[in-house]
């Protein structure tokens, strides 16, 4: 019997543990799991855990999952990079085995490691914000320090959902009053600091898993409604912004001037290419843009930013948001505020002077009129997704049965973008879409397979809280965009809660 208590303290202490280092330290994260797994080996308790393992629907599945993995090196061409993948995937399978073959925390040690973990989220997310108010232009992906953004952007969604539909750690007396004022601060906070993750799948996590949760409640019409009424006020704010955003100014309609001030002629390049409701290769004088640049910044017109295109290329749309020509006029016109701006690579006010939601619809936009006008991708991750995904279509399409095999997607990936001259050549990168990475590695029948035994699994989670429905709807949003787990970090998000399922 003591053997058996000491075991289950230290599954719940590694259990701990693991839920702090999956958003603080990938390196720890990876000795947890290995402890966790060696703690239940030296368990024993073996016929209960074949009980436990034999009536799991979802083990059987993420078994599956792996073992196809496994089978897919078969076929494939590149044995070295199908064993990364491989190895890459021991952590889903032993976390889920051990989690799913391990009575789940019940009572107040339940309540501990999930306040503790919805603490550390907290406490990293406050790092971020210091080291975005104190480095200056630190890009999204780098305010969080530990992870990647957009994995975290997942865990502030889940601190969301158990603050607001977890049940009370805390129940009584002032204790019980102060958890709901921590509860409603916590969810203010996640929400704003996913405004500078920018992460569009949280905020599309959000949006569906508010449905669902409005859906599930007793005062159904009542919550639906609500819904309707703020989804449609987000859609209203989408469409004024675009409005503003591609409404031309009077300048851009009235005939375009052939000169400058100075008599110098202008460049229109008529390409459609508009942003701030200018078009911005109108109206360009380089030689005054250089001269007049230099005066009054003393750094070269070609000088590379932080943002990696040239002052140049950023003076040219800050005018343009501005509705000033592109010549030595317009550059007269800025302050010297604005023109330490620009030299800091700042390419429109909006970005530092908008509100958070404007700057990240005003990005979308600009990523879509480079992709519309010019085919381009690259550094534009929503339009890099919709290149990705339709290299993984080709590939799916020439391999639709066995699929490429487990190591040898990310070639094809490269074969394809060089035979179509994608920008995205030599970027290695991978579709971006788990769906489409598990058709392109195992084929379409083993696909199919897969998500039988997942769809089997499933009914279950109507004995599940709330809390547990959701997270899965994260999971399976952030796959239509992200190889969730393709990343240690991801793979603990879609396991570690596992381990507070209901029986």
């Amino acid at each position: 019997m003591f053997g058996v208590t000491f075991h289950r303290r230290a599954f719940l202490v590694l259990l701990t543990l693991l839920g702090g280092c999956m958003v603080t330290s990938i390196g720890m994260a990876n000795v947890m799991w290995v402890l966790l797994l060696a703690n239940w080996l030296l368990e024993g308790r073996w016929h209960e855990k074949w009980a436990l393992a034999r009536s799991s629907r979802l083990l059987a599945a993420v078994a599956a999952l792996f073992l196809l993995h496994v089978v897919g090196l078969a076929w494939t061409s590149n044995l070295p990079q199908g064993f990364h993948v491989v190895e890459r995937l021991l952590p889903l399978m032993a976390v889920s085995l051990v989690v799913l073959t391990t009575r789940p925390p019940q009572g107040r040690p339940r309540s501990v490691i999930l306040a503790l973990y919805m603490g550390t989220v907290a406490v990293v997310s406050a790092i971020g914000f210091v080291r975005w108010l104190t480095i200056p232009d630190l890009p999204y992906r780098d305010i969080v320090p530990f992870i990647s953004h957009i994995r975290f952007a997942l865990n502030c969604c889940m601190v969301v959902f158990l603050a607001v539909f977890a049940p009370r750690f805390f129940v009584r007396g002032r204790w019980g009053r102060v958890e709901v004022a921590v509860r409603v601060v916590l969810v203010v906070w996640m929400l704003a600091f996913l405004f500078l993750l920018r992460s569009y799948t949280a905020f599309a996590v959000l949006l569906l898993a508010s449905l669902v949760a409005a859906c599930s409640s007793r005062r159904r019409w009542l919550w639906v409604t609500v819904w309707v009424a703020v989804a449609g006020g987000m859609a209203a704010y989408v469409a004024v912004e675009y409005d503003r955003y591609y409404r031309l100014q009077p300048v851009a309609q009235q005939p375009l001037a052939q000169s400058t001030a100075n008599g110098r002629p202008y460049e229109h390049h008529q390409d459609g290419f508009v942003e701030n409701g200018n078009f911005v290769n109108n109206y360009l004088c380089y030689d005054e843009l250089r001269s007049e640049w230099l005066r009054r910044s003393g750094i070269p017109f070609d000088h590379p930013t932080s943002a990696g295109f040239t002052v140049g290329n950023s003076l040219v749309r800050y005018l343009n948001a501005l509705g000033l020509p592109k010549d030595s006029v317009g550059v007269a016109t800025l302050t010297d505020a604005q023109v330490a701006e620009i030299a800091a690579g700042v390419s429109n006010p909006v970005f530092r002077h908008g509100s958070l939601p404007k700057r990240m619809l005003h990005v979308l936009f600009f990523e879509y009129e480079s992709y519309r006008c010019y085919h381009s991708v690259a550094g534009f991750s929503m339009l890099q997704r919709m290149e990705l995904w339709r290299t993984a279509l080709h590939i799916v399409e020439r391999h639709p049965w066995c699929g490429v095999g487990t190591g040898d997607l990310c070639e094809a990936m490269e074969d394809d973008f060089r035979a179509c001259r994608s920008p995205l050549e030599g970027s290695g990168l991978m579709p971006h879409n788990e769906y489409l990475t598990l058709m392109a590695l195992l084929g379409l029948p083993l696909f199919a397979l897969l998500t039988l035994l997942f769809l089997r699994a499933t009914p279950r989670l109507r004995h599940q809280p709330l809390v547990m429905a959701l997270w899965l709807l994260a999971i399976l949003v952030s796959c239509l965009t992200e190889n969730t787990i393709d990343s240690l970090a991801g793979i603990l998000f879609s396991t570690w809660f596992l381990a507070f399922r209901r029986d």
